[in-house]
């Protein structure tokens, strides 16, 4: 006798899947923040790097002598001297890359060198 080439197979129920939620809906646990919330909410991190922004444009400022209370202040001539103080400093630093990169490089350069030395018997 030849098994049965067409043997009934037991049925299997297939649930349906649910649908993904979308991120809004996942987070829905939580009330909607404010506006206020929204447009100032900022990180530890982020109010790090806006004082830094801060403190940066102040040195440009200040290196312009810029003077609000001046009677004669120019709003247009302020900005150009800001500009141009800006461009000043950076062609400044660009003609003298080398001096401080040669520095750092007499001291890290030997000390790389030596640590590369001991830790080798230590790398595969």
């Amino acid at each position: 006798m030849s098994p049965d080439p067409n043997p009934e197979l037991p049925e299997v129920k297939v649930e349906p899947v649910p649908e993904p939620l979308s991120p809004r809906a996942s987070a829905s646990h939580q009330p909607p923040r404010s506006l206020l919330a929204r447009l100032f909410g900022i990180s530890i991190w982020g109010s790090v790097k806006l004082l830094g922004l801060c403190i940066l444009v102040g040195f440009f400022v200040l290196a312009s002598q810029f003077n609000p209370s001046n009677p004669d202040v120019n709003m247009g001539a302020a900005i150009a001297n800001v500009a141009s103080t800006t461009l000043a400093a950076l062609g400044w630093g660009v003609r003298n890359f080398w001096k401080p990169a040669l520095a750092g490089a007499a001291v890290v350069i030997p000390v790389w060198v030596l640590w590369r030395l001991v830790s080798l018997p230590f790398r595969k």
